[in-house]
């Protein structure tokens, strides 16, 4: 009889100790599949998001363009958002900051070319974009590599951003991107009023976006 008490007794442990456990495990995999939705959900909404963010680029560029009566095909736009939501991202320079840029120096004109040979949409001398391409790792080729508007744009905000190191002041590395670097920091260590006429535009064309 005691056998039998004791028998049961486990019978009735290890019975018990199995619901225990699948309830255990229903609450855990309840948990996990919580975790997973919860995971889906996040990732859907950092997608929303990024397509959120894409639709102000190609809406914000848009609004530039009719503002100064330059038409460009939807494809091109798209592109030349995309290209700048990227760069913007990996240097660190705020999108209308370049859009500004592009919009003073060649009215977004990817053939542009200035007096001085510089060429593209942000206007880059090709010795300056052969230096940069160095820092960037991109094989030089030659000077019509500036044609292409993502390297164009990739090249002149990275550049842009050393400038912004550099002298840590928009209005100087902006004065430093249209006179030269070495100029600017001459006339800097000389107490010389900088020529600021490209900031102001630049920077107006700027905060009409903001």
């Amino acid at each position: 009889m005691r056998y039998v008490t004791h028998t049961l007794t486990m019978v009735l442990v290890l019975v018990l100790g199995f619901l225990i456990g699948a309830r255990y495990q229903r609450v855990l995999d309840n948990v996990e599949g919580l975790q997973t939705l919860a995971g889906v959900q996040k990732n859907k909404i950092s997608e929303l998001d990024a397509v959120n963010a894409h639709l102000e680029s190609v809406v914000r560029l848009r609004e530039i363009l009719a503002e100064n009566r330059i038409y460009l095909s939807r494809s091109n736009v798209e592109s030349l958002a995309t290209n700048v939501e990227q760069v913007s991202r990996r240097f660190g320079v705020d999108s209308d900051m370049i859009y500004a840029v592009i919009r003073t120096e060649s009215a977004f004109d990817p053939m542009a070319i200035s007096d001085h040979g510089a060429m593209g949409l942000m206007q880059l001398l090709p010795s300056t974009a052969r230096e940069v391409a160095a820092q960037l790792n991109i094989r030089w080729t030659d000077e019509r590599m500036l044609w292409d508007p993502m390297t164009n744009i990739q090249m002149g905000t990275f550049y842009l951003s050393t400038l912004l190191t550099r002298f840590d002041s928009v209005e100087v590395a902006l004065a430093a991107y249209n006179q030269g670097p070495n100029r600017i920091a001459a006339l800097r260590a000389s107490q010389t009023a900088l020529p600021m006429e490209y900031p102001d535009r630049v920077l107006s064309a700027f905060s009409e976006r903001n």
